[in-house]
C-alpha cells in the first residue's frame, strides 16, 4: 500500500506543477453539496499538491457558488482520471477558503496573465446575461493594474483524509482504499 500512496502523491505533484503541458491529474472534477442539498461537480485546476500536509490546492472566484457551497459544508471530493494508465484517482477531504491576501498574494503573483482574466470579470461567475461578451474583462492594456480582481481571487486547499486508487490494468484491474489514520495512511484492497 505505501507504493501506491507514493505514487498518488507523485502524480499530484507532478500534474500541480505540470506548467504549459497539460497533465492527466491537472485538471480534476471537484464535487461539493449544492446549495439545494444535490451534488454539485465541476472542473478545477489543480495548482499544488503536498503529500507532508496531506493537502491540494486550487483557485477558485470568491463570488463562484462553490464557496458559497464549501462554506455550508466544507466536504469535498476529487476525482481524476490518466485514460491512458487506467488510472483514476479520488481524494476526499475537507477544504479551508484561503482568503486572506498575506496566503493568496504569492499565487496570484505566480499565475499567468491569462489565468487571472476570470478574476477581472465585472460579474459574478453563473450571472445570467445576454451575451458573453458582457462578462469579457480587459484582456490587455497599459492602464490595466495587476492587481485588478485580486479581491475576487481565493484558493481552496483541501486536507485530504480518504483516497480511492483505481487500476484497470489489463491483467487484472486493482482497487485500493487509503484512509489516513494515526498519523499515517492505512490501506484495504477493495473489489474493483
Amino acid at each position: 500500500m505505501d507504493q501506491i500512496v507514493d505514487a498518488v502523491w507523485a502524480r499530484l505533484h507532478a500534474c500541480a506543477n505540470a506548467g504549459k503541458e497539460r497533465s492527466p491529474f491537472t485538471m480534476l472534477q471537484a464535487a461539493t453539496i449544492g446549495l439545494d442539498g444535490a451534488p454539485a461537480v465541476r472542473t478545477v485546476v489543480l495548482r499544488r499538491a503536498a503529500r507532508e500536509q496531506r493537502a491540494v490546492m486550487f483557485h477558485t472566484d470568491v463570488r463562484s457558488t462553490k464557496v458559497a457551497e464549501l462554506r455550508r459544508d466544507s466536504r469535498i471530493s476529487l476525482i481524476g482520471c490518466d485514460l491512458d494508465a487506467g488510472v483514476q484517482i479520488r481524494l476526499y477531504g475537507v477544504a479551508r477558503l484561503v482568503e486572506a491576501p498575506s496566503e493568496t498574494r504569492a499565487a496570484w503573483n505566480a499565475s499567468r496573465p491569462r489565468t487571472l482574466i476570470v478574476y477581472r470579470t465585472p460579474l459574478a461567475p453563473a450571472t445570467p446575461v445576454a451575451s458573453p461578451a458582457e462578462t469579457h474583462a480587459a484582456a490587455h492594456g497599459e492602464d490595466l493594474d495587476p492587481t485588478d480582481g485580486f479581491e475576487n481571487f481565493c484558493l481552496v486547499e483541501v486536507t485530504v483524509s480518504r483516497i480511492d486508487y483505481l487500476d484497470l490494468n489489463p491483467a487484472g484491474h486493482m482497487r485500493a482504499s487509503l484512509v489516513f489514520d494515526e498519523g499515517k495512511w492505512r490501506g484495504t484492497w477493495i473489489a474493483p
